[in-house]
């Protein structure tokens, strides 16, 4: 064989291998079901790849949707024993479909053991790739039929699913009974049902998809099932939910591959602490990939050569943060120094603060450095500043832990005169000059940049107008609803430009509906096609702001508007309700909200902590839980 073709495997008919699927006992401490249900869905989701992919190019007709016209094909065996399937779904190379002679490769299965690791975002496996050739393997049946809609053809995937996840046999009768769940359910429930009527729909539904309840298959694959074979009922159940669409059921099916401890084995979270929440990613910015791209390539910039400036502005709740953090990453695997500043409104000492953000920065740099780079580095300051040595010690007192004892001791028994602002500006220009380099970049990010002052901003202009080989970028941002065309901020940007600096500005807007809806997707752990309706609501009451759409989720889950249905494995709205909801574009309002449904007690503590700013040392604390008054409560 060709080293560079794929192993094409033995082909077993996809009836051959369900059967051998069934009868296949794995041990539960192996994972066995949970592999089991993974296998099933790697060929239901091959087998939904060539529907869409034959839809295309061809008609279609019933029979050729159906198990009989489907092979499975698997690793080699090297003995005489039965084709049963094997207990990796690694062994699972490819799916055919014999009547038009289209052949399904799997270039790249996801890795089962990372799929079921339980992180702190849950297991993620890796999307499937799949390469779609005509078969050499089989031979072409074509007969005459007759053509039929996408719509039936979701519905009779619908039926091929069910078949495939309820571990009946698909040979015998009872499998035959249940292959067209519709049709079986209007015959056994006799004149009394009525598809219009809603505990007789209920009473259908569970009727029809017993066979699956019984063998604990997933909440989301049973809604699947469900939303492909209810697609051609009068009377769906869930008729905003229904599936008729093979590209649906691909994305469906593709992300329960790629996701299963999120999208699929949903109910380990039940078991482990008892009730299930909101799944929120910590880790992911959704709707800002371009935003993303901006700033990384402002960064490869300035690590090219040059200084550069980075503003972003935008509504509390937008993202500012977050975006910045994710080039942080980048910065410091690159061997740059991060310095960040979020300044405080009631504080009031912005330059204090800012030339303590500096001072982090030896710190950062002793960690980093080599006693023989250190040494580099003292000269080089050294010569720099010259006299001026003592004067950058006590401006930034941790630099004389960059410096030798005997050198540290003589520098510290220097004098120096008393130091003005412009004194400042010059230490600290030639500090930046010295430790940001090439291959060494400072990032400085300030925060909350509307609550500074011209001093702080005066200090930033001087640092990247100096024409140097430094490499620094500053990233500033601000709440651009609370600063005036007149703010100081938008000065510094244009005696910035003024002075060849590069400077981009960017303003953060809400995310778009189809970010809210991945967003809310993920939190609820529902396929994206399930919750667009709710989604559609919370980004019109929220105008796609990030914070406050995770915020009104979670005040719909207080106030029950928003449940999770343990008979049905998955959450529950009432979207006429959600959408009559009085809400406020304004995410403080929410918060406050929030706020006053804690007891008196708690609010006290927080309207005193609140009085010392964004952060409360904790010698605060310990002082007011030795007081009389706050003991009890902090």
């Amino acid at each position: 064989m060709n080293p560079d073709q794929p192993e094409l495997g033995e082909a077993v008919p996809l009836q051959t291998w369900l059967l051998g699927e069934i009868q296949k006992q794995i041990p539960v401490q192996q994972n066995g079901q949970q592999l089991s249900i993974i296998r099933k869905t790697t060929v239901a989701y091959a087998v939904a790849k060539l529907l869409r992919r034959a839809i295309t190019s061809t008609p279609l007709s019933a029979a050729k949707i159906s198990i009989d016209n489907f092979v499975v094909r698997t690793k080699k065996q090297h003995d005489n024993s039965e084709l049963l399937p094997t207990s990796s779904m690694t062994d699972i190379l490819g799916v055919d479909m014999i009547s038009e002679r289209l052949s399904l490769t799997i270039i790249e299965p996801s890795h089962v053991n990372n799929m079921l690791d339980e992180g702190e975002e849950g297991g993620t496996g890796r999307a499937i790739e799949v390469c779609i050739s005509p078969s050499q393997l089989l031979e072409s049946s074509s007969s005459a039929f007759e053509q039929i809609d996408e719509k039936t053809i979701c519905h009779l995937f619908g039926v091929m699913l069910y078949q495939l996840y309820s571990n009946l046999d698909p040979t015998s009768k009872e499998s035959l009974l249940g292959a067209d769940p519709i049709q079986n359910n209007s015959e056994q429930l006799g004149d009394d049902y009525d598809g219009a009527n809603e505990p007789a729909r209920k009473k259908a539904a569970t009727t029809t998809y017993s066979a699956l309840h019984d063998v604990n298959t997933p909440p989301s694959i049973i809604m699947l099932v469900q939303n492909l074979v209810e697609s051609k009922c009068d009377h769906p159940l869930n008729p905003q939910n229904i599936c008729t669409s093979m590209k649906e059921a691909c994305d469906d099916l593709h992300l329960l591959l790629h996701e299963p401890s999120r999208f699929m084995f949903t109910r380990k979270q039940l078991e482990r602490v008892g009730s299930v929440q909101l799944k929120f990613r910590q880790n992911r910015l959704y709707g800002r990939e371009k935003e993303m791209s901006l700033l990384s390539d402002a960064f490869n910039r300035v690590s090219a050569g040059g200084n550069e400036a980075f503003f972003i502005g935008g509504f509390s709740g937008s993202g500012k943060t977050r975006l910045v953090e994710t080039v942080m990453t980048l910065v410091e695997i690159s061997g740059g120094y991060v310095i960040k500043l979020k300044f405080d409104q009631v504080k009031g000492r912005p330059l204090l603060e800012l030339i303590s953000a500096f001072n982090e920065l030896c710190s950062l740099i002793r960690k980093k450095k080599s006693p023989q780079e250190l040494q580099i580095i003292v000269d080089q300051l050294t010569e720099s500043v010259g006299s001026d040595l003592s004067m950058l010690g006590r401006l930034l007192p941790n630099v004389y832990s960059l410096l030798p004892r005997g050198q540290l001791k003589q520098s510290r028994e220097q004098g120096g005169n008393r130091m003005n602002f412009q004194s400042v500006c010059f230490i600290l220009r030639q500090f930046m000059r010295v430790v940001s380099s090439k291959s060494h970049p400072v990032m400085l990010f300030l925060d909350d940049l509307q609550w500074s002052d011209s001093t702080v901003l005066d200090v930033i202009h001087d640092i990247l107008s100096e024409e140097t080989d430094a490499r620094c970028f500053f990233v500033g941002s601000y709440r651009s609803n609370e600063v005036s065309s007149e703010h100081a901020i938008f000065g510094l940007m244009k005696d910035l430009e003024t002075s060849k600096v590069t400077t981009q500005k960017l303003i953060l807007d809400g995310i778009k509906i189809e970010d809210v809806n991945t967003l809310i997707s993920d939190a609820l752990c529902a396929f994206p096609r399930t919750t667009r309706r709710l989604s559609t609501i919370i980004h019109e009451k929220t105008q796609g702001n990030p914070f406050f759409c995770l915020e009104f989720l979670r005040s719909l889950v207080d106030r029950g508007l928003l449940r999770h249905s343990l008979r049905q494995g998955s959450w529950e709205w009432d979207a006429e309700k959600i959408g009559l909801e009085n809400t406020t574009d304004n995410v403080l309002y929410l918060l406050s909200s929030k706020m006053n449904g804690l007891t008196n007690e708690v609010q006290t503590v927080l309207k005193v902590l609140s009085c010392f700013g964004i952060k409360v040392n904790g010698n605060i604390i310990t002082y007011l839980n030795s007081t009389s008054q706050y003991c009890d409560i902090i």
